[in-house]
């Protein structure tokens, strides 16, 4: 897949697995996860549930270089040079040497809806475990690579009383993270550029203010 794409397809997958239970279930539910709800559709989505929603790309200063590296990890589609079921394997065997990559942050919203209010904090609790959300030590894996990405929590959980657009009450439970992510000149330099430039001066000509 895609670069973005595999972030957003391992930040979906790790907030995957949390059930509630409650009288109508005792035996535990599962807690949906899904990309960005409309206003509109919440009245009919069932609850608790959990939303994901894109809060933008940054590039990250910090962790940029200039120069040739030798990649730690074999990119989507490539062959690994280690062997099947190794533990570890020597960087400087890696048969990929390439421009220093395009360092990102990404950021994602997560809000955690719920009817109930057993079901907030009982979620609360769950997403601050090492395997979801964290304070510290947040991580990230993504398969396509192999590798294991740096997960920040960057804000939250802020707690809000909502209303659905039926005036029923949510409770709405909120985290900002943000994603370690790199983009491979490969990955930059497959886009086509521009080849030329047309200019519409008639239009142009039409937006200048006379005096």
């Amino acid at each position: 897949m895609p670069w973005l794409i595999n972030e957003d397809r391992a930040v979906k997958a790790k907030l995957q697995g949390l059930t509630v239970d409650d009288a109508n279930a005792p035996e535990g539910r599962t807690v949906p996860v899904r990309f960005r709800v409309p206003e509109t559709e919440l009245a009919k989505q069932s609850f608790p549930v959990i939303v994901i929603e894109h809060a933008g790309i940054e590039k990250a200063d910090d962790r940029e270089h200039r120069g040739q590296t030798f990649l730690p990890y074999a990119p989507e589609g490539s062959s690994r040079w280690w062997e099947d079921g190794a533990t570890e394997a020597d960087v400087a065997d890696s048969p990929y040497l390439v421009e220093f990559p395009i360092p990102f942050d990404l950021r994602y919203r997560v809000a955690v809806l719920s009817r109930l209010a057993e079901h907030d904090i009982a979620l609360a609790s769950a997403m601050m475990q090492r395997d979801y959300l964290p304070a510290r030590f947040g991580f990230l894996e993504v398969p396509e690579d192999g590798t294991i990405r740096r997960l920040d929590i960057l804000g939250g959980p802020e707690l809000a009383d909502v209303r659905d657009e039926n005036g029923k009450r949510l409770f709405r439970r909120e985290y900002l993270i943000s994603v370690s992510s790199e983009m491979l000149p490969a990955v930059a330099d497959a886009y086509v550029k521009a080849q030329s430039v047309a200019l519409d001066f008639e239009y142009f000509s039409e937006q200048v203010i006379r005096p």
